[in-house]
């Protein structure tokens, strides 16, 4: 049975490239799914003036700034980037904890990553990162793609990848569902090893089984390095 479609997207924002990545892919999924479509900023993301060569290069929050003049600057950082309608959020607390509280109601988290290493990695990556640890459902990860191809087309061709003990069946399930609903195909590379895989393949999005309760060893194993070097959209889909 193929898994149903989102009804409910949640996109986290933090003004940088990869947010805006993220905005396109979530916006394209919710035009292809009629999905409804929420963008959610918490005051935590803003990068503090002690860390200028972390700044996001697409824009930023300025400070002090009222939750009403912040919802309007949210409001027009995704009109840039999505043209699906949506709810801009403004929360001021901690990112993890308001992107995990909003994603009660969601069926699909979508947010980017810097993916990068050092200081501004763990200022900038971190929070995908335990999002990652703590989310009980479907998280979509993505970069800040160089050339990358449109937000629609990056469902052109999902490579399915689990590894023992995880069976991939609800990753590839949901696969399936994303695949026939842009027109693309899945490729089951099952227990294969992942880089060869994602080359060979051509993928355009990687869609990784994750287990429902996620122990230290697969996410310092397989969900974190998966998250910091894989450039393609990243697809996370937890198994019981």
């Amino acid at each position: 049975m193929m898994t149903a479609r989102p009804r409910s997207i949640l996109v986290a924002v933090d003004f940088g490239e990869a947010s805006a990545r993220a905005i396109a892919i979530g916006g394209a999924l919710a035009e292809r799914c009629g999905a409804s479509l929420r963008l959610l900023h918490a005051g935590a993301f803003d990068v503090p003036p002690y860390m200028p060569s972390a700044q996001p290069s697409a824009g930023e929050l300025p400070a002090g700034i009222d939750a009403a003049r912040a919802t309007e600057f949210l409001a027009d950082f995704g009109r840039r980037h999505a043209a699906a309608s949506f709810i801009p959020l403004v929360d001021d607390g901690s990112p993890v904890d308001a992107i995990l509280r909003e994603s009660a109601t969601s069926d699909l988290v979508v947010m980017g990553t810097h993916g990068r290493r050092g200081l501004s990695r763990w200022w900038l990556g971190s929070v995908a990162e335990r999002v990652l640890r703590e989310t009980g459902g479907p998280l979509l990860i993505a970069h800040a793609e160089k050339g990358a191809v449109s937000a629609a087309d990056a469902f052109t061709r999902i490579l399915v990848h689990a590894s023992p003990p995880l069976s991939g069946k609800n990753a590839a399930a949901y696969a399936a569902m994303l695949a026939d609903g842009f027109g693309g195909e899945v490729v089951d590379a099952r227990y294969e090893p992942l880089e060869p895989a994602l080359e060979r393949t051509h993928a355009t999005l990687l869609a990784i089984s994750m287990p429902a309760a996620r122990g230290g060893a697969w996410q310092s194993n397989i969900g974190e390095p998966i998250v910091r070097f894989c450039e393609r959209p990243i697809l996370f889909v937890p198994e019981a």
